[in-house]
């Protein structure tokens, strides 16, 4: 390209007005023409910056990797504009990646030449630092995607109204009880929210904190410090009111995130914002997922194992052969049940959470429940309960199911769990914990009484029939139990609306309880016996698929009110992240799906 051309394109550039002529041939003379073609980058996020460029023919993509990794479109550039210039400003690595669009011509400019330019033109250095604000802002915006929503010309606007505040480590920004009229967006650094002098939450870039302020007559439950140097992007109340009222899923992402973090605010809700959170509640939700499908590798290990070691134990006669068999025999249909359950859930538990619960429940509520049977059953006159009155067998379920949620809710509280699945997940794993223990100890007995080929049958027979059993039953009340909480915590019980769910949630562990005690109820009749087994089985699987659609419905509702689907209309990808698997939180430690970018259990962002 010919010098002229250069010279040409600088002196009609509008940032060097009034750059003498001399000048900007000696610039011309510093710039060297790079000519690429359609999908060839010509900067790459992360590399250091040791120059920048003019676009002069052509237009270029410009994107970058939010938190989870996700390739964001940030702008599409053409003739006239400027990229790379953060980079050598700042001293920092390339913030984005820039890639041609077809055929493009672009003016490279060294650090001496873009020095040079910045020295002999204030017009060109002033409104590269306004420029470099309002991109650095811009991006922050669209990493934080939150207001991923917002079409990329209105979140620029978004960032030319923000502004921007360094924070001191120990500096405290709101203090409990305290009221603000800004919302705060974390740019860098590390804050720490405590409450009734607990630590909460620790909020990092792409957290934000102060909305339930501004949308509802509350006072701050939290005390929000710097724990070092950082950064917030503040938003003023009147701007921030006015992006939810225009932009309808930014408002439900906001008012979701109020029924996580603040429930007991809902009740509070500005009138208007009130309204679209009743019509949130009500809308149609997006069509669930297929679950992942796990439990079956579950079901082939152990089923498999316990397949063999039957073989052997039958083979052989070995007492340890026999031990093995009957711990294999007790865990497998109890472990593949609560895999089943927990790979129904689009916003997982960690595994060891569900771990601890179903040993903890093994260990400590079948002791317990022995002890409380043997008490109140003392004055029995024969050696072994009398089931032939139902009031028996109601109370071994009062007892056994008692104890279950007892442990299970002792382990995890109710306020922790966020959604149905939660109360459901756990408490599938405390019921199935109790039976893989009771199913160990009645198969030792049947060891010790009868013969190997006795417990093997009996191991058989429970494993079979564990779905229908302790594992059902204490999901369908832990269910219950979670919807009568969850229906008090947000002061919903006071209206009509309210006071039904509590009626259902009641009816929901009653339902449990009949269910229990008609299992364990002897009938005269063996053939009677095995039609209410199928009975309770049927009413067991109906009422779970039921809870179980509805749970996932919940959580698939949450999931796309705070991760709003939006078409990224990238021309080239040039930064592919092959992370597979979930994500997993790092305030709350839920997994969530790769495409989420702020969990829906906790709403704070998550990272890759």
């Amino acid at each position: 390209m010919p010098d002229n051309d250069v010279f040409d394109f600088l002196r009609e550039h509008p940032l060097l007005r009034g750059v003498p002529d001399n000048e900007l041939q000696i610039a011309a003379k510093l710039i060297e023409p790079i000519f690429l073609n359609d999908g060839q980058p010509l900067l790459v996020e992360g590399d250091m910056g040791t120059d920048c460029f003019f676009i002069h023919t052509g237009s270029v993509q410009v994107s970058s990797r939010n938190l989870v990794g996700n390739t964001l479109l940030l702008a599409e550039l053409g003739p006239g504009a400027l990229v790379g210039e953060i980079g050598l400003l700042q001293h920092e690595r390339r913030s984005a990646s820039v890639t041609a669009i077809h055929d493009v011509v672009a003016l490279r400019l060294e650090r001496q030449s873009f020095e040079f330019l910045a020295k002999v033109s204030p017009l060109f250095h002033e409104s590269l630092l306004l420029t470099v604000r309002i991109r650095m802002l811009h991006r922050k915006l669209r990493n934080a995607t939150i207001w991923s929503v917002i079409p990329d010309a209105e979140l620029r606007g978004l960032a030319e109204v923000l502004t921007t505040r360094k924070v001191a480590k120990g500096e405290t920004i709101v203090e409990t009880g305290a009221r603000t009229d800004q919302f705060f967006m974390v740019s860098s650094g590390r804050f720490e929210a405590r409450s009734k002098g607990r630590k909460k939450a620790l909020l990092l870039e792409g957290d934000f904190f102060g909305e339930e302020l501004l949308l509802s007559d509350v006072l701050s439950e939290y005390t929000i410090t710097a724990l070092e140097d950082s950064e917030l992007m503040v938003l003023g109340k009147e701007e921030f009111l006015t992006i939810l009222r225009y932009y309808t899923p930014i408002q439900q992402q906001f008012l979701e995130i109020i029924r996580i973090r603040h429930p007991h605010a809902l009740s509070k809700l500005k009138s208007e914002f009130r309204e679209e959170q009743e019509l949130v509640a009500d809308s149609a939700a997006a069509p669930v997922p297929k679950a992942r499908e796990h439990w079956i590798d579950s079901l082939l290990w152990l089923g498999g194992g316990f397949v063999v070691l039957s073989l052997l134990a039958l083979y052989f006669n070995n007492d340890i052969l026999h031990i093995f068999t009957l711990l294999t025999g007790g865990l497998v249909g109890p472990v593949t049940f609560v895999a089943y359950m927990r790979d129904h859930q689009l916003l997982g538990i960690r595994q060891t959470k569900l771990s601890l619960l179903f040993a903890a429940s093994g260990l400590i509520a079948v002791p317990i429940a022995f002890l409380v049977e043997r008490i109140w059953f003392i004055h029995t006159t024969t050696s072994t309960i009398d089931f032939s009155q139902f009031r028996s067998p109601l109370a071994i379920s009062l007892i056994e199911e008692g104890v279950k949620l007892l442990v299970c809710f002792l382990l995890v509280r109710p306020k922790r769990m966020h959604f149905l699945m939660d109360a459901l997940v756990f408490g599938a794993a405390a019921g199935m914990g109790f039976a893989a223990i009771e199913s160990m100890l009645y198969g030792w007995s049947h060891m010790k009484e009868a013969s190997s080929l006795g417990m093997l049958s009996m191991l058989w027979i429970r494993a079979l029939l564990s779905p229908f059993g302790h594992g059902a039953w204490t999901a369908i009340a832990a269910a219950g139990i979670w919807l009568i909480v969850s229906t008090w915590r947000t002061k919903a019980a006071r209206n009509a609306k309210g006071g039904s769910k509590i009626f259902g949630a009641a009816l929901l562990i009653i339902i449990a309880i009949i269910l229990h005690a008609l299992w364990d109820f002897q009938f005269g009749s063996s053939f009677a016996a095995i039609g209410m087994m199928v009975a309770i089985g049927c009413i067991d699987i109906a009422l779970l698929f039921f809870l179980i659609r509805t749970g996932r419905t919940q959580e698939l509702h949450s999931y796309t009110t705070m991760n709003p689907y939006v078409q990224e209309q990238l021309r080239h990808i040039v930064q592919e992240d092959s992370a597979t698997g979930e994500l997993y939180c790092g305030s709350c430690g839920s997994a969530s799906p790769r495409s989420a970018r702020y969990c829906a259990r906790c709403g704070h962002a998550l990272r890759r």
